[in-house]
């Protein structure tokens, strides 16, 4: 279950991935890591894990761990890693970020300021959503916290009730106001400072209530399809490399939106799941939606319309 794979340029430091996609496998072996994988936590017992992960770390003599996907939040990973010297962020900070519980807890004890963000989880004390909702992706390094790209959901039937975004239509770079930007970037890093996140991409989700904004949740890792493919192909930033970027310690680019992108949400033909026919101005489609891409807001809600007349 442990694979190693050799370096591309000269850079003696090796770097063990948990569960991490193939491209930032390929993009650590590319910026010269020597890279060992854990391709999947799945087959161990917590105790098993922990254990092969120290025997991985001390064998290959691995500078830093970075745990992805599910295992970002796997305790196994995080604790052991920690313990070893071996993570660039607390594992406090990864667990804590995940558990939207303990995130409503923690702004709780954190004052009123911050205690008038935490939506409630019980419908019953929620201030009425509204049918617009946004995800911000950050890339933190050394506790610093770089907003990659924030995204709109808009629901448009009231589903926003549901606090899902999967059925909404996501669009980016968000529709808002400077003054609506710097606020949700206030939110999203200001979470980020609280739990004491360190290193790593962030996704977080906040709300628009009748009673302005709220913290939803959020996950320590990088936005998912298709939020990651709006930020990549609006700014050209691969997330997978920026975060090897960050772990070499070299500059990060600059997050520069050129244009517009929306994902919408489409029926699969029926017997046929995930093969939707694509109109002309669709620009992929995958699991659900269609992706668009225009050069202004205009044309992209042209597009959406005219995509929204076809049939799927």
């Amino acid at each position: 279950m442990t694979a190693s794979a050799g370096s591309g340029a000269a850079d003696p430091r090796c770097l063990l991935l948990v569960a991490p996609s193939p491209r930032l496998a390929a993009a650590a072996t590319e910026a010269g890591f020597r890279v060992v994988t854990v391709a999947d936590t799945a087959g161990f017992t917590d105790e098993d894990l922990r254990a092969h992960l120290r025997n991985t770390v001390l064998t290959h003599q691995v500078d830093r761990l970075v745990a992805c996907g599910e295992a970002s939040t796997h305790p196994a990973v995080l604790e052991t890693a920690e313990e070893l010297g071996v993570s660039p962020n607390p594992a406090s900070a990864s667990r804590l970020l995940a558990d939207a519980a303990e995130v409503r807890n923690l702004l709780n004890r954190s004052g009123p300021a911050w205690q008038a963000l935490a939506l409630p989880d019980e419908t019953e004390k929620r201030p009425p959503l509204r049918d617009v909702g946004y995800g911000v992706e950050t890339l933190t390094v050394e506790g610093m916290h770089r907003v990659t790209g924030i995204v709109e959901f808009r629901f448009g039937d009231g589903s926003a009730t549901t606090l899902g975004a999967d059925l909404a239509v996501h669009t980016f770079p968000a529709p808002i106001t400077a003054a609506e930007e710097a606020e949700i970037r206030a939110l999203a890093t200001g979470l980020l400072d609280l739990v004491g996140y360190e290193f790593g991409y962030a996704f977080i989700r906040v709300a628009r209530t009748e009673q302005g904004l709220r913290l939803m949740d959020a996950v320590p890792r990088q936005a998912s399809w298709p939020v990651s493919r709006l930020i990549e192909l609006t700014t050209g930033l691969v997330a997978e490399r920026e975060l090897i970027r960050a772990l070499s310690g070299k500059p990060l680019k600059a997050a520069m939106p050129v244009g517009c992108a929306a994902a919408l949400p489409l029926s699969d033909p029926p017997g046929a799941p995930g093969r939707i026919t694509a109109p002309t101005d669709v620009r992929e489609a995958r699991d659900g939606y269609v992706l668009l891409t225009a050069l202004t807001p205009a044309e992209l809600a042209a597009r959406t319309a005219a995509v929204r007349g076809c049939p799927a």
